[in-house]
């Protein structure tokens, strides 16, 4: 698919139509703006390099958007908060349900880590879903490796010194068993089906 004209029509992507005409896009096509890459504070600076969004027809007769392209940013670290240069490579399968009902009840074990399951009752935003997926290759906590290995030596002499301090032993003293904080333990369930 070449397209050099307008972009409005991609506001109101059919991407059903899309993928069972097996049809492509590409970077060189449609040259798109990522207000959202530009503007998220953790991303000091990036740029795409290249994207290419596909459609087709899977062995299940489902249909499939596959979202692929490759972008350098530089994210802010965690530890020390100065820039990290990455070059982020990004390769996503999304399969098209008619409804988020549809969505939930898929069989996610049948699926790899590169592929999920999206409701799509209707035309959307490509721009949009393609900066989503941008968005979702960038490393959840960028660090120098310096940095790394700093917080990782911080955590084994913190949890050395927690096991020599009375404190430590009183509180354990009664038989209870004290609960260890882990700030980002439910991370992973807020994010899962986030893009439903």
């Amino acid at each position: 698919m070449r397209q050099k004209g307008p972009l409005k029509q991609f506001e109101e992507f059919d991407a059903w139509s899309f993928s069972r005409l097996g049809e492509s896009i590409c970077s060189e096509d449609v040259k798109f703006d990522f207000p959202r890459l530009a503007s998220d504070e953790n991303i000091l600076s990036s740029h795409v390099a290249y994207w290419e969004v596909s459609g087709r027809i899977n062995a299940k007769s489902e249909s499939v958007i596959r979202f692929k392209g490759r972008f350098t940013a530089e994210l802010s670290c965690v530890v020390c908060g100065s820039g990290v240069q990455n070059v982020i490579d990004f390769d996503r399968h999304l399969i098209l349900m008619t409804s988020e009902t549809q969505a939930d009840s898929y069989d996610e074990d049948t699926l790899d880590e590169d592929t999920d399951v999206v409701a799509c009752p209707g035309a959307i935003n490509l721009r949009d879903w393609l900066e989503d997926e941008i968005l979702l290759a960038c490393p959840m906590f960028p660090k120098h490796d310096a940095c790394a290995e700093l917080a990782g030596r911080s955590w084994r002499e913190e949890g050395a010194d927690m096991q020599d301090t009375d404190d430590y032993q009183d509180d354990t003293a009664d038989g209870q068993t004290q609960e260890v904080q882990r700030p980002f333990a439910n991370l992973g369930d807020l994010l899962k089906g986030g893009k439903k």
